[in-house]
């Protein structure tokens, strides 16, 4: 979601989108009297975490300077600005932050460094330097949410069935995405049965799924072939049951599955690449709730709280979906009429019962996956960024919902912190969005944002490896699809990507 643009540098560096991710502006203390205000704060190298001096930061009227600590203070009068922030050697990046009157807004920044491609892939010969190069057709995939839940144990009760998504487009090189014609595939050559892992399918009727073993809640099966999807634009498979156990019972909750395009008259391998469809079971209940008859516990505290006879049902084989009562989003279900949804009852409840590290996730990681599974990964990550920066707190996220916000639905905005020039299609998540902003209008509308950034949590550059195979498999590092030879095969002197 964090992204921003190379700037007055030639087309293959102005894919370059928003590789720093910038500490959240917020409220500071201080004092700067009448209608001004000052933003305040340290600019680090996003790598290595030291300081950087020479760094310009600027709304194009008032400019600051970075001082040999990385400090700086700009003074402007009370509003919303746009920041631009450059510096010699790293990727000029853009934020918006907002400078409250008499008092001195926080904005710590960190920078990426100009890859070194950046200056090499420049020359009339520069598209024989990346993989892609040599191939006619490409696949760029991803999976939708950057990481899925589910459950080790279905005994008592569920909250997320297994469920996994993952989208692909094909790209003939040189004239763009392909729909016709072709048939595109998914298969997970160490994950091919889910059952060895997941008790699930013993207990899924109870829950109203009548499915048959290593089939998921919308029929999707752990291999198969991929559907167009709905804006006739890529290739989806919604709904597929893998755990994060590969079938020899190693954790593996970043598990890849190989997506293939085959021309669908002759059978011949276009092209194929492997991409992660996150999942982790990761949910630490345990931390609260007792290592020992945990989910049980959850059942009776519910029932003690709630006037509920949960522990009774589970008792006498009857098992509930949280969804049941508790709308829920992910699963499309209404739940019941005066009941909370099942993410309001959640962090309403537990944002008084747990006891958050400021400045850190632990509080989200009792519930998300989790300190082992670390599924904030992606380049805000990198910058020092935490679920509450784009989130808020537990306390925050509870008074979001009963003023009304959707969960699932409705969500952080990349246009909020980084501007209308990368912000998503109008009423759209990020993971639906299309660019749409192009220097030739041929371009819009044709490439899922997460098709050049990744899926939200895990966007490019990931510090998880497996995240990044697809860029190092088209143009040989793990950035953000930034060169234009990936699916271009003549020079575009460009100053941006991003108009």
């Amino acid at each position: 979601m964090a992204r921003e643009i190379g700037r007055g540098l030639p087309c293959v560096l102005g894919i370059i989108i928003l590789a720093i991710a910038l500490a959240a502006c917020g409220g500071g203390g201080g004092g700067v009297a009448g209608s001004s205000g000052t933003a305040t704060g340290v600019v680090t190298d996003i790598a290595t975490g030291a300081p950087v001096a020479g760094v310009t930061i600027s709304d194009g009227i008032g400019t600051a300077v970075t001082g040999a600590n990385g400090s700086f203070a700009l003074a402007r009068p009370a509003g919303k600005y746009t920041l631009i922030i450059s510096a010699a050697g790293y990727q000029t990046s853009s934020r918006v932050c907002s400078i409250t009157a008499g008092s001195n807004t926080v904005f710590n920044l960190a920078l990426n460094r100009a890859h070194a491609a950046y200056v090499n892939y420049t020359g009339a010969n520069s598209s024989q330097w990346i993989p892609a190069a040599g191939m006619d057709y490409i696949i760029v995939a991803w999976n939708d949410l950057g990481m899925h839940c589910a459950q080790d144990d279905y005994s008592y009760f569920c909250i997320l069935p297994p469920f996994n998504t993952l989208h692909a487009q094909v790209i003939k090189r040189g004239s763009g995405v392909v729909t016709e014609g072709v048939t595109v595939s998914y298969s997970f050559p160490k994950k091919t049965d889910s059952t060895l892992h997941t008790n699930f399918w013993s207990y899924a009727a109870r829950y109203g799924w009548n499915v048959a073993p290593n089939v998921g809640i919308t029929g999707t099966r752990l291999a198969g072939t991929m559907s167009l999807d709905a804006n006739n634009l890529g290739f989806q498979a919604v709904g597929i049951p893998i755990t994060p156990y590969d079938d020899d019972g190693t954790w593996d909750p970043y598990g890849t599955a190989t997506i293939t395009a085959t021309d669908s008259a002759t059978g011949v391998v276009l092209a194929s690449t492997a991409v992660v469809a996150p999942v982790s079971t990761e949910l630490d209940c345990s931390n609260c709730h007792g290592s020992t008859d945990t989910f049980l516990n959850i059942l009776k505290s519910h029932d003690k709280l709630s006037g509920t006879s949960l522990a009774a049902d589970q008792a006498n084989g009857v098992l509930h979906l949280c969804a049941e009562c508790h709308a829920d989003n992910a699963l499309g279900l209404p739940g019941k009429v005066g009941v909370k949804s099942l993410s309001l009852a959640m962090h309403g409840y537990h944002k008084g019962n747990v006891s958050p590290t400021p400045g850190s996730n632990s509080a989200c990681y009792n519930c998300h996956p989790g300190p082992n599974t670390n599924c904030l990964r992606g380049v805000m990550y990198h910058a020092g960024q935490t679920c509450s920066d784009c989130h808020g707190d537990l306390y925050a996220m509870t008074a979001s919902l009963q003023n009304g916000r959707r969960p699932w639905l409705d969500e952080p905005q990349c246009g909020g912190c980084h501007g209308k020039r990368y912000q998503e299609n109008t009423g759209v998540l990020y993971r639906n969005s299309v660019f749409n902003n192009a220097p030739e209008g041929s371009m819009n509308g044709k490439l899922y944002c997460e098709a050049c950034h990744n899926s939200t949590h895990a966007e490019y550059p990931s510090t998880n490896a497996a995240d990044n195979l697809i860029p190092r498999q088209l143009q040989g590092d793990g950035y953000w699809l930034w060169n234009c030879y990936v699916c271009h095969t003549d020079y575009m002197p460009h100053a941006s990507m991003h108009r």
